[in-house]
């Protein structure tokens, strides 16, 4: 189906359907029914050609009369002599004077005895056209009869084959030169595509190269303005997000000193863990702005990381266990594993309770799973709660809902990664995640 549906198979099928229609109508215009009926390729001459034909072999002598006959003979008609006149045809019947074919022939042939025959089998419906003459016998003035006879196309079989296969022959070459244009034609959008697939999943990938015909020269150069555009736009924006950062961090930390200089004790932590939330607000806006982190860096074991994961996490007393499964080597920053699996397990903890973690292999990825027993979500709700600030919990304290950015994070460092996250319904309750990541070779 992708073959089917690829720019150089449209293009092929614009223009060999253009050439098959040329074809045809080519076809057609040869092989139109001729006014007094059948095929011009294998049809009787009309009158008038006959009686030449008729005084062209009876001028000519007994010794030029054999060659006068052989250039006579063609490939649609046979011209030959007979002692008397010849059988009737099979399937086709003598015309009489009552056909006005046979009163044409007539007044030509200059009072001649003559028969004419027509194809029986080939009824005429009213107002159709004539039924096709295949026959016409003219006695000479010694006495012989010259047959001109319409040829089935099977007596011109050889020539037409061999015309077929040097039309075969020329159609392949053809096809041959139009393959290779469509190949050169297309192969630089391909080339476009390919690339901008790269530079979704990585920002500096190279620029494109311009090659090929000066319209795609240019598709190539906007494409490639376009990426150092965007790469500027992300670049920008990671860098005025760090200073906004850094100068909130400032405030934050002289807010912090001057908290603890609040005499009710109940304010102060309450002040505190404001500021407390603040910052870790920054911190997961900044990480999600960024992105990228440190994707694609080798990781040399995923399991191992795993298991140094939920080890840390069951010292804290949470209920997260590790199943026995495979191992995978994954491109992805170590940091950004734990950050992304991190999120995923805190979530499950917070919502659900007990959690599962597993690590599988699919294919060229390495899945990694993290379920819970919870109340999961609504199906509305679930293709929403990885988009950025989404949260299905409807305080507004931290402790409960989060700032809706944990699984927007995990999200934005898979892609980043190279791979993907999705959610679904546990089988018998619950939620499920999937983080899947390439497999390093």
């Amino acid at each position: 189906m992708i073959l089917a549906d690829s720019l150089s198979t449209r293009i092929t099928r614009i223009l060999l359907a253009g050439a098959a229609a040329v074809l045809a109508v080519v076809a057609l215009a040869l092989a139109w029914p001729a006014p007094e009926g059948g095929v011009g390729f294998f049809r009787l001459p009309r009158p008038a050609e006959s009686a030449a034909i008729v005084a062209a072999v009876e001028a000519s002598g007994d010794e030029s009369r054999p060659a006068v006959i052989g250039g006579l003979d063609a490939v649609g008609v046979g011209v030959r002599l007979s002692p008397t006149f010849p059988r009737p045809l099979a399937g086709a019947r003598r015309m009489g004077p009552e056909d006005d074919r046979y009163q044409s022939y007539a007044a030509t042939l200059g009072g001649r005895s003559f028969q004419l025959e027509e194809r029986r089998l080939l009824r005429r419906a009213s107002g159709g056209r004539p039924r096709a003459v295949v026959r016409l016998s003219v006695r000479l003035a010694d006495g012989e009869v010259l047959v001109i006879q319409r040829r089935p196309p099977a007596a011109a079989r050889g020539r037409i084959v061999r015309g077929a296969m040097a039309l075969s022959l020329i159609a392949l070459l053809m096809l041959a030169m139009l393959a290779l244009a469509v190949r050169q034609t297309t192969r630089p959008v391909a080339r476009l595509a390919q690339a901008a697939r790269q530079f979704g999943d990585d920002l500096q990938a190279a620029e494109l190269p311009l090659r090929g015909p000066r319209e795609l020269r240019d598709l190539a150069e906007a494409f490639n303005t376009m990426q150092a555009r965007i790469r500027a736009l992300v670049d920008d924006r990671t860098r005025v997000l760090a200073a906004i950062a850094h100068d909130l961090r400032t405030y934050l930390t002289r807010l912090r000193l001057r908290a603890e200089f609040i005499i009710d004790p109940d304010q102060q932590a309450r002040a505190i863990r404001d500021l407390d939330e603040m910052s870790a607000l920054l911190d997961d806006t900044l990480l999600f702005a960024a992105g990228q982190g440190e994707a694609k860096a080798p990781l040399s074991d995923l399991r191992a990381e795993l298991e140094g994961l939920i080890a840390l996490r069951q010292e804290m007393g949470q209920a997260v266990r590790l199943t026995e499964g495979a191992t995978a080597f994954a491109r992805v920053s170590p940091l950004a594993l734990r950050r992304m699996v991190g999120n995923l397990v805190d979530n499950a903890v917070r919502y659900g309770g007990d959690t599962e973690v597993a690590l599988e292999r699919a294919g060229d990825q390495a899945v990694i799973i993290v379920a819970d027993r919870g109340p999961g979500v609504a199906a509305d709700d679930l293709a929403r709660i990885t988009e950025p600030f989404a949260r299905l919990e409807t305080s507004r304290s931290r402790d409960t809902g989060g700032a809706g950015l944990g699984l927007a994070i995990v999200r934005g460092l898979a892609e980043a990664s190279g791979g993907r996250l999705e959610m679904s319904h546990r089988q018998g309750g619950g939620l499920q995640a999937e983080l899947s990541l390439p497999l390093a070779e």
